[in-house]
């Protein structure tokens, strides 16, 4: 049985080239459970972003006056003064790599190989997006979808808004370690970049998460891909994402 930890209703234009998103403050974790949990069930579309303290988020709003009068409305109704972000719309960097193996396709069997019924579920719900391209940044069904966009899709139908960005979604949820992963966990991938060189220093390496996928079980996990151009089923055990792997967060539970 699923249990809703992240509740919204939001609307989300797939079409927008932007997103705004509005940020309530941040909190000690309690204090923003007992906000997000209040403003949940008075209707709103909110989510939470872990961290050293708890940010509360709402929306995403396809455009800023929409956003402006949620705003507004948050502030003569529940006397809450939030602040509009315009949110990153895309993945800035994608994932993608040179090795040969590219997992297998989404089919109707697929769901045969796994005995946990959500992962039937995950499944059932991705062969809607099955065969749709990869595209950068992409947010419309048809013309292609990103790997966070296919999975806020996904969690979406569970009844779980995610952000709409991978490096965001590696904020929500718990931290859950490799080897307690369960269906339906986030799984996340990042790359490594070199920072620009000046004249004081030299070029830092540094980490950013740039892929996510749906954990299902059997060691395997879901995700839309760059380089099979389609929703598929990669092992976890691959070389690339066994050097890539940055960790998982558990937003559903039993």
């Amino acid at each position: 049985m699923f249990i809703q930890v992240l509740i919204s209703l939001a609307v989300f234009s797939a079409a927008a080239e932007a997103a705004y998103v509005l940020c309530l403050g941040e909190y000690p974790k309690q204090q923003a459970e007992y906000l997000h949990r209040d403003l949940s069930e008075r209707g709103y579309p909110v989510y939470l972003l872990y961290g050293e303290n708890c940010e509360v988020r709402m929306g995403n709003y396809e455009t800023l006056d929409r956003a402006q009068a949620i705003a507004d409305k948050l502030k003569s109704e529940e006397r809450i003064v939030a602040r509009i972000r315009e949110e990153e719309a895309f993945d800035q960097y994608q994932f993608s790599y040179d090795g040969t193996e590219s997992g297998r396709e989404v089919n109707e069997s697929a769901g045969e190989d796994y005995a946990d019924p959500r992962a039937k579920r995950i499944i059932s719900l991705a062969l809607g997006l099955f065969g749709q391209p990869y595209k950068y940044g992409g947010t419309r069904i048809g013309k292609g979808i990103d790997c966070s966009y296919f999975c806020q899709t996904i969690f979406r139908e569970l009844g779980i808004e995610l952000p709409r960005t991978s490096g965001l979604q590696f904020k929500v949820g718990k931290k859950i370690e490799k080897g307690e992963l369960k269906t339906g966990d986030l799984v996340f991938f990042h790359k490594r970049y070199y920072s620009k060189r000046n004249k004081a220093q030299k070029r830092q390496l540094y980490r950013k998460i740039n892929h996510v996928g749906i954990y299902l079980g059997n060691g395997e996990f879901i995700h839309a891909t760059v380089n099979a151009k389609r929703v598929t089923i990669s092992k976890m055990s691959e070389r690339y994402f066994v050097k890539h792997y940055s960790g998982a967060r558990r937003v559903l539970e039993d």
